[in-house]
């Protein structure tokens, strides 16, 4: 029974260290094979599939350079695209919403700073410089993002506290940013 015990053991630990793990893989793994779609969509071909039966494609990059970032972000908000890189959706007055995973794509939010800047590359080629202006922990039970009323704005959003036991808790983090005039983007 002692030994029963000990195999039932060893192999859930191992179950859950091979989860963790497939959860990381999946994520290196899906912004490799974005970079292909990526160049053939800023090459003009539309949107492409990076693989056969792919949730999403490439609509974007995101770039920090203070923190080294640079992901591939794809279409829509839904958890299963967000397995592969972050997720955006943008608004008809141009607020843009990204959102991804804590212990992913948004693991370096946690050291995001006000005042930050971040490049967003859109799948038209069209280059646009932001600033961080304002980071708070919300209650998504109680505080929602509206998409449509912000106008000009950027909102990266994920789980929150970074180092939770569980995920999918009802806290977020909530960082927003604001386009830079020409001038300041010169100087980015």
């Amino acid at each position: 029974m002692r030994r029963f015990l000990v195999l039932a053991l060893l192999l859930a630990a191992v179950w859950q260290i091979g989860s963790a793990g497939w959860i990381h893989a999946k994520a290196g793994l899906g912004q490799f094979l974005l970079e292909r779609a990526w160049q053939e969509t800023l090459g003009g071909k539309g949107d492409v599939e990076p693989w056969p039966g792919a949730v999403s494609h490439p609509v974007a990059r995101l770039r920090m350079p203070r923190l080294a970032v640079d992901h591939l972000v794809l279409e829509g908000l839904d958890t299963p695209v967000m397995a592969w890189g972050p997720g955006m959706a943008v608004g008809e007055g141009g607020h843009h919403v990204l959102a991804a995973h804590r212990d992913t794509h948004f693991s370096f939010l946690r050291a995001v700073e006000l005042g930050d800047r971040f490049e967003l590359v859109e799948a038209d080629g069209r280059r646009r410089w932001w600033r961080v202006e304002a980071i708070r922990v919300v209650d998504s039970r109680t505080t929602g993002i509206d998409l449509d009323g912000v106008g000009q704005a950027m909102t990266l959003i994920t789980c929150y506290p970074f180092d939770a036991p569980v995920a999918g808790g009802p806290e977020r983090l909530v960082v927003r940013l604001r386009p830079l005039a020409p001038a300041e983007e010169a100087r980015s």
